[in-house]
């Protein structure tokens, strides 16, 4: 019994994720994405890959990844160059596959490189390029449609939208779920930050007042937690975007934080109608007197949402697409029935966002604070909760002599200052100073303050850091606990 009505329910959802909706929200979508990750390359060309790629003699990648390292001579401005032009390719939707696939390598090799430049959009990126390799964001307004007539179509699945939906709405919500630390509940960081901006035009006058403090804190948590489900339900949709927007914007004065609050605003709009750019060009064109579009075969089929909500996003008691072409027509906009999605592709879906679900949660079950210890704070959208200050002394031995390391000569200020408050960095930097001097031992002096308290001891002053290996999972027992308290 139990068994037929969950046989029932999968049966539904398959149902409603197969069935076909505009592909207009997701084409423009595709646009932005591709238009913010060439804007993106010209942020970084040529100062800033000169400084994080070319010019440091060490890098911190990720663990598994070890073997990766930066090109020689011109080989990252190159590859920043190569990044640029696919997302116009993107943009455009010309080999639209090929080029999301290329764009998702190069990425995601340059953010492998060093984690000390880690940036929570950087990541998204990579996901949000991986995504898109597989979903058929081409289909409309696109170059490849226009070459090739079999690929054009003016609708995608349903599920198509809410998985890209889904994606988006995940660092909204866990960023607010990873606000939920006594730091944030108590202004810090976000205070300190405010204070330092007090040259922001019109409000930035008011940074230093606690009830403004109070609010944006609060605020922004809340924000995180409730703009999902907000923008889901179609009464409250616009208000929650107009809010969003603002949120956005105010990042972008306040913080800048290169194209992520741009490409944020450009994806919120993945939760209006799926057929959204269709119905605000209508209303432009009647506002300008211009003539409306003529229905013909292929638009007949653009969008086929019925009058009730689920899958498709369109709002309860608007009228489909299709009720406004003649009788005739109206039979056609139903077009080609969609099939089911295969069990192998529900099974990689259920497996995607069970990963992005429990990723973000696992450092509930790590012991210590995780914004001191950094063990699960990547990849778990903890977005601007802790500012780190500190210095690292390391002290070499071997059997003759015992000295100290000068950190400028193997790391750039940036570096340094990333890795003095990164348990991670410090192992790495010191299996480096290790390899560098014939496997010497490697102890570390390092003196760490977390969002306004005084400086702590950090790292187990007595612990030999080269026989500490470099991947670790749980909690590392050679890192200090945060005692300090906040100062107010």
């Amino acid at each position: 019994m139990w068994g037929d009505r969950w046989g029932q329910r999968i049966g539904q959802v398959a149902e409603a994720g197969a069935r076909p909706v505009s592909g207009a929200s997701v084409a423009v979508f595709r646009v932005a994405f591709g238009i913010a990750m060439a804007v993106n390359t010209l942020l970084y060309l040529p100062y800033l890959v000169h400084e994080y790629y070319v010019r440091p003699s060490f890098t911190f990648p990720y663990p598994p990844f070890a073997f990766v390292q930066p090109l020689p001579g011109v080989g990252m401005q190159l590859t920043y160059i190569a990044m640029g032009v696919l997302g116009l390719t993107i943009a455009a939707g010309l080999w639209y596959r090929a080029s999301c696939g290329a764009f998702f390598v190069l990425t995601t090799y340059v953010f492998l490189l060093d984690s000390s430049y880690f940036q929570n959009h950087e990541y998204l990126i990579s996901l949000l390029s991986f995504l898109m390799i597989f979903l058929p964001l081409h289909r409309k307004w696109s170059m490849d449609a226009r070459r090739r007539p079999a690929v054009a179509s003016p609708t995608v699945p349903a599920w198509v939208v809410w998985l890209l939906r889904f994606q988006i709405g995940v660092p909204y919500f866990f960023g607010g779920i990873a606000k939920l630390n006594e730091d944030w509940l108590r202004g810090e960081p976000l205070r300190m930050w405010l204070a330092e901006r007090t040259d922001v035009q019109v409000i930035g006058r008011f940074f230093t007042e606690e009830p403004v403090v109070w609010f944006m804190v609060y605020g922004s948590m809340v924000f995180d937690l409730v703009v999902v489900w907000l923008l889901l339900y179609h009464r409250t949709r616009p208000f929650a975007f107009a809010v969003a927007l603002c949120f956005h914007l105010l990042n972008a004065r306040m913080f800048g934080l290169y194209v992520f609050p741009w490409l944020m605003i450009a994806a919120t709009t993945l939760f209006f109608p799926p057929d959204w750019p269709e119905r605000l060009w209508a209303r432009l064109r009647r506002f300008t007197g211009g003539a409306p579009d003529r229905p013909g075969p292929a638009r007949s089929r653009d969008t086929t949402a019925p009058d009730t909500t689920a899958p498709d996003g369109s709002a309860p008691g608007s009228a489909p697409a299709a009720a406004v072409l003649p009788p005739a027509a109206a039979p056609a906009a139903a077009g080609p029935r969609a099939r089911r999605a295969g069990p192998l592709l529900a099974g990689c879906l259920a497996v995607w966002v069970l990963v992005q679900v429990l990723l973000p949660l696992r450092h509930f079950v790590i012991p210590g604070t995780v914004n001191w210890t950094e063990e699960g704070h990547r990849f778990a959208w903890h977005m601007m909760l802790r500012t780190k200050h500190g210095s690292a002394e390391f002290q070499l031995s071997d059997q003759d002599r015992t000295w100290r390391v000068d950190n400028s000569a193997h790391l750039t200020p940036k570096q340094e200052h990333r890795m003095a408050g990164h348990p991670e960095r410090i192992v790495q930097y010191a299996h480096h100073l290790s390899e560098l001097h014939d496997g010497a031992e490697v102890r570390v002096s390092a003196r760490v303050s977390l969002n306004g308290r005084e400086r702590a001891l950090f790292i187990d002053p007595t612990v030999d850091l080269s026989q500490v290996p470099a991947t670790w999972w749980g909690a590392a027992d050679w890192i200090l606990p945060l005692e300090e308290p906040l100062r107010r």
